[in-house]
């Protein structure tokens, strides 16, 4: 089987709460998101979605991906896209970082041999040991009467852990921590996610304020170095996420003791690959994780959906719907969430396909002719 080619379709993707604020300010409307569709001399195509959210978050642009694709393409046409880490390897070589187009030609080659096996993805990344991950659910930048009423509609939808949107008001956010944790039921946690937006004097003096709530502290500031200082000031335990980009990071933060939960942002990391080679060491070493992706519509979820059920359930802290998120689709059929948990599809491959009404033409084709 090899590579026939590679084609690039883009869609925009309005959130579905109007505006999505986190860490100093930075909001999400209506983000940019690429579908890539891999066709084989086999009939056997794939697909995989990258969706960046703007150049102040991981230095990643949604209109980055296309002109990555003019390296990358070349460079697996003609492969057998079932020699994942072949493609792999071909891919790095061709373009250093960009981890976040990679993933899309990455998540396309795990489809293609899903279906060429006849097994859905899951099982390819080793089995699924997680029947339905649990989710969490963002809690904005609202009012208190707002995170009051918005907390008990995920409630009511079965979702029982619930993420604090921080990182903009430091003071400000003293408050809001107190206050989503006040309203917090048996059996249901927060953590404080500031996405990088606290300098390391801001996120003591919040960890400081805060160490009674029980609230898990996630990404305080921007570099790892940074988050350590923090963390050797914080009675509270810590969750990394858009600092761990690779398994170099990964196995500093393991040798630092760094945190207690690591996110795996698939996209952050450069596709499936990578991302199940990096979970698989953090869960050797007893910590747990997130698999979930920076954002994205059915078929980047199609993907999370798959790597959360291939995680040991113990070690999975949760993972969420992206989909959800938007009032644009990209793909059918979508991901089951049922009582606040994720169900991968037990079709072969991703079992999503691209929605061809949404995504029109084509805007790239890279092909072997």
């Amino acid at each position: 089987m090899k590579i026939t080619s590679v084609k690039a379709f883009q869609a925009h993707l309005p959130y579905v709460g109007g505006t999505y604020f986190w860490g100093r300010g930075h909001a999400i409307r209506n983000a940019l998101t690429t579908v890539i569709a891999v066709e084989t001399d086999a009939g056997i195509s794939g697909c995989g979605e990258s969706c960046p959210i703007g150049g102040n978050y991981l230095a990643a642009y949604p209109e980055g991906v296309i002109p990555a694709l003019a390296r990358l393409a070349p460079a697996v046409i003609g492969q057998d896209p079932r020699h994942l880490h072949r493609i792999e390897g071909l891919m790095d070589e061709a373009l250093k970082g960009h981890p976040y187009a990679k993933s899309a030609l990455d998540a396309a080659c795990w489809d293609i041999l899903g279906q060429d096996c006849g097994q859905p993805v899951s099982i390819l990344l080793g089995g699924v040991l997680t029947d339905g991950g649990p989710m969490y659910r963002v809690v904005p930048q609202k009012s208190p009467d707002e995170v009051n009423r918005e907390m008990a509609e995920h409630r009511a939808a079965g979702y029982r852990q619930f993420q604090i949107k921080v990182g903009n008001d430091w003071k400000g956010d003293i408050d809001r921590i107190h206050t989503a944790a006040a309203i917090l039921e048996p059996g249901e946690s927060a953590f404080a996610d500031a996405n990088r937006g606290w300098t390391v004097r801001e996120a003591v003096q919040v960890v400081r304020e805060v160490r009674d709530t029980g609230v898990m502290i996630e990404q305080p500031c921007s570099s790892y170095e940074e988050c350590l200082h923090v963390r050797s000031r914080c009675d509270l335990p810590m969750k990394l996420d858009e600092c761990i980009t690779d398994l170099k990071m990964a196995e500093r933060l393991v040798a630092d003791r760094a945190a207690e939960v690591v996110c795996l942002k698939i996209s952050n990391l450069g596709g499936l690959t990578k991302a199940r080679r990096i979970r698989d060491y953090l869960v050797a070493h007893g910590l747990s994780v997130v698999c979930e992706d920076t954002w994205g519509g059915e078929i980047t979820t199609a993907a999370v959906s798959h790597f959360a059920a291939s995680c040991p359930e113990s070690y999975l802290y949760n993972t969420t719907d992206l989909h959800n998120y938007n009032t644009v689709s990209t793909g059918e059929p979508p991901p089951e969430v049922r009582e606040g948990r994720l169900y991968a599809s037990t079709n072969p491959g991703l079992g999503v396909v691209p929605l061809a009404d949404v995504l029109g033409e084509p805007l790239a084709v890279y092909s072997d002719s």
